[in-house]
């Protein structure tokens, strides 16, 4: 078997591993999350809230470019994972103090006392996360992720298990703590015992030096993009209401969730199989195309049917207080259709170790993004208005992203369109079909599920019409992973796990 062929195994395992994680992971999620709600109270909700808003942040040190360079170097070896673990490791350190200390006064300005043993006991997760990234590292270098799959599976049910119980027996806050903190335990010692990394207690200078050269960069650009995305939160809160607030982090919620499922899992198997091709322009203009292709394929579909449906599935999921956030829906689902753009070409200059193009890129996008905002706060006044805002930074951000790799590997903007195009009007003409639907006058729990397989069967019908390659590829995709998993195993290293 040649190095392609066994990679393209490879990968294909990853992406059908990694969708089961997230689907997994997301469903588990919702149905804890639902079975809690009931149970606790929203002031024992506000208290991890609040200690989200700062461990969001202080993640992003440990989870940052660091570890994305451990996979971006084609031959990291036990003294760049050592390096990193030590770094990461004196990192979770540093913040822990700083959490720590700082804990009353977050506790003062919040008012709630509680916040202060919540907050040094949960920190320490710093050092487990910082652990878990390093093995996280590794795991996506091998392409080994039917890992991820069982590590979320045993943590995720493990610590829903724990949160339910404790939260029936009258904990509290405590039960959604001690829920978070187990997820990170028990998911990172499922890591360790597959993770096939043995870590030596050995620091080099001059191999941090050489991953941070491009993970630092990595690392910046993480930080700023994280700055961002509080922004326009903020001005809704401060400019607008609470309420107003409620309703825009609701509408974004559900259109983010559903995208990432797709993005996400297509992505995270692509970045560490392109840097096993780095040197080969080819190789990686066609594994970039491929992920355009295929992400799109089903990112445009959900998020176009997602805007469709967006009325009834309020009213469905939610309750009819919550109609408000339709028009974020629908706004939300637009913008979320330009992810596979943004995507794939930043995991193809991430892969090409080009950090300081992604630096660059992140900081012309958000200072042009603070213009854009600043323009529709001036000029306009709802919030609705501010949130369609996104649609154009999505615009720009595809747009910017893949202006680089038009030198780097060749892919013009012309070529991209023409890749998407397919899936474009064949989840537009399915969009429009599934639409015109609502005006049915029956009950819109049967007219949802009407909706629902009429969009399935339109967009397949479209695809089948237009003779749509991606359709026939993610059949064979999937016949051959289910026929190699059946199929006798050659060796352990061409396993594709």
């Amino acid at each position: 078997m040649n190095k392609m062929e066994d990679l393209k195994k490879k990968t294909i395992s990853g992406v059908v591993w990694k969708g089961m994680e997230r689907i997994l992971a997301q469903l588990v999620s919702a149905v804890v999350t639902i079975v809690l709600a009931r149970i606790l109270v929203p002031a024992d909700y506000s208290v991890v809230s609040v200690v989200a808003i700062f461990f969001t942040f202080c993640n992003i040190f440990i989870n940052g470019g660091l570890n994305t360079a451990l996979v971006q170097k084609k031959d990291s070896d036990i003294i760049d994972y050592s390096t990193i673990l030590i770094t990461n490791t004196v990192m979770a350190g540093v913040l822990y103090a700083v959490m720590f200390f700082c804990a009353p006064l977050i506790a003062t300005a919040f008012k709630n006392d509680l916040l202060v043993p919540v907050i040094r006991i949960m920190a320490l997760t710093f050092f487990v996360n910082g652990y878990k990234a390093v093995l996280s590292a590794k795991i996506m270098s091998d392409l080994r992720f039917r890992v991820f799959f069982w590590s979320t599976l045993i943590g995720t049910v493990t610590s829903a298990v724990v949160g339910i119980v404790l939260a029936t027996r009258g904990f509290g806050p405590w039960a959604l703590v001690a829920q978070q903190m187990t997820n990170s335990v028990i998911d990172s010692l499922v890591l360790t015992f597959t993770s096939r990394i043995r870590f030596r207690f050995v620091f080099s200078f001059d191999r941090f030096k050489r991953l941070f050269s491009f993970g630092g960069k990595i690392l910046v650009a993480s930080i700023i993009d994280s700055a961002y995305n509080q922004v326009k939160p903020v001005i809704v809160g401060i400019k607008y209401s609470a309420v107003d607030l409620a309703y825009y982090n609701k509408g974004k919620t559900y259109p983010d969730l559903i995208s990432n499922i797709s993005n996400d899992t297509l992505s995270s198997s692509l970045f560490p199989a392109m840097t096993k091709v780095q040197d080969e322009k080819d190789s990686m203009l066609e594994m970039v195309r491929k992920f355009m292709q295929l992400s799109s394929f089903t990112v445009f579909p959900l998020m176009i049917g997602f805007l469709a449906l967006s009325e009834n599935f309020v009213r469905i999921v939610l309750n009819e207080t919550w109609l408000p956030i339709v028009p974020y829906l629908m706004i939300f689902a637009f913008s979320n259709m330009f992810k596979p753009i943004q995507t794939g070409n930043l995991q193809a200059i991430r892969a090409l170790g080009r950090s300081d193009i992604i630096l660059k890129l992140e900081v012309v996008k958000k200072v042009s993004y603070c213009i854009i905002i600043a323009l529709f706060v001036i000029f306009t006044n709802s919030p609705v208005l501010l949130a369609v805002s996104g649609i154009i930074t999505s615009l720009l951000a595809s747009f910017l992203n893949t202006y680089p790799n038009k030198k780097l590997i060749g892919y013009s903007y012309r070529k991209q369109f023409q890749d998407l195009f397919l899936n474009l009007i064949s989840a537009a003409l399915m969009g429009v079909g599934i639409y015109f639907m609502k005006y049915i006058p029956i009950n819109y729990y049967l007219l949802t599920v009407l909706q629902v397989l009429a969009g399935v069967l339109l967009y397949v019908g479209f695809s089948l019409l237009f003779h749509n390659p991606n359709l026939f590829y993610i059949v064979r995709l999937l016949k051959s992973f289910f026929k190699r998993k059946k199929a006798p195993v050659e060796t352990t290293e061409s396993e594709g796990e």
